[in-house]
């Protein structure tokens, strides 16, 4: 098969088209793991300040039903972006093995072409010694 050659380009380059498709998933992975660090430190912080005042003790309770939710929909927000991040991952894993199937394809290929090239090679020198001794 000629076009293993094109074959091969063409998965290197969806590999390499994947590769930045996952390193855009990371990213927005790392963003949503920050704000939720964000929001939990944000907590951390009106909790500590409403400790010691009661008037803010009133507020919080309101602040922190809201922020709980918040809390929720970037937990889930995380989780679907793992989610994706993971099946990108998949699917670079599978475009890999792909591209090294066409890569052993390819070099079987090739030493299939050298070892008919050397028979050949080698049964025109046998000819050639047997028209020699005639």
């Amino acid at each position: 098969m000629r076009s293993f050659p094109l074959l091969i380009r063409l998965a290197r380059q969806r590999a390499d088209e994947r590769r930045l498709v996952l390193a855009a998933a990371e990213q927005a992975r790392l963003t949503a793991e920050a704000a939720l660090a964000e929001q939990d430190a944000r907590l951390a912080a009106e909790r500590a300040r409403a400790a010691g005042d009661p008037e803010a003790m009133a507020g919080w309770a309101a602040w922190s039903r809201a922020a709980a939710r918040q809390r929720r929909r970037l937990l889930e927000e995380l989780g679907a972006r793992q989610e994706r991040e993971e099946a990108i991952r998949a699917a670079l894993a599978e475009d890999f093995a792909a591209l090294k199937r066409l890569e052993l394809a390819l070099q079987a290929q090739r030493h299939g072409e050298a070892r008919e090239a050397s028979r050949k090679a080698e049964r025109a020198a046998e000819d050639m010694e047997l028209r020699r001794l005639r």
